[in-house]
């Protein structure tokens, strides 16, 4: 499979999460941002915290082209804002792209289910029962929560413990990701 990741300037989050990915697994993986330079060098912090976990990072940054995204099976994004401007700047790429969080985590998916039923409860119950629409407006509340926090931490201009924990948030979506992936295979 052919995985691309996109944030904005390619020097920190997506270089860090090709970087991972490709010690992980054999997919051919790649990264771009929306508004990247060309051949601009990872940034520190993200080197330093990749070297620190033995990852080797040898990164030249790129901007999001319409060649690449046409490579990419699945594109993942570091934030909604991402997802958005590239669904619409592509829109004939649209069923690929998803923020790395909504696509890998399991949760994700099952809190917009929720969601939407919990919705549609409120509306039937609305006229009958407002005890039972307190309940269902703190549901929804929670899940909206849940489906609401898909942006994965930006460390640019932080010091390395900012880069780490974003190097720990990709590390554990992007484990996600891994198993999603090996599930799809077997299927």
């Amino acid at each position: 499979m052919n995985i691309l990741f996109v944030c904005t300037g390619n020097t920190c989050r997506s270089p860090m999460a090709q970087a991972i990915l490709q010690q992980k697994t054999d997919h051919a993986v790649q990264s771009a941002g929306l508004f990247a330079g060309v051949g601009m060098p990872a940034s520190q912090g993200t080197t330093e915290v990749l070297t620190e976990q033995g990852i080797r990072c040898d990164h030249q940054s790129q901007p999001v082209t319409s060649e690449l995204m046409a490579w990419a099976d699945l594109v993942l994004t570091m934030t909604q804002s991402h997802r958005d401007h590239l669904k619409q700047t592509y829109p004939t790429e649209f069923h690929k792209i998803y923020t790395l969080k909504e696509y890998a985590n399991p949760e994700y998916e099952k809190a917009w289910t929720e969601l939407k039923a919990a919705y549609a409860q409120l509306e039937e119950t609305k006229l009958t029962n407002s005890k039972e629409n307190i309940t269902i407006q703190e549901k929804i509340h929670h899940l909206e929560g849940i489906v609401q926090k898909v942006d994965i931490i930006d460390p640019f201009g932080g010091n390395f413990m900012t880069y780490k924990k974003t190097y720990q948030e990709l590390d554990k979506y992007l484990a996600l990701l891994i198993k999603k992936l090996e599930n799809k295979d077997r299927s």
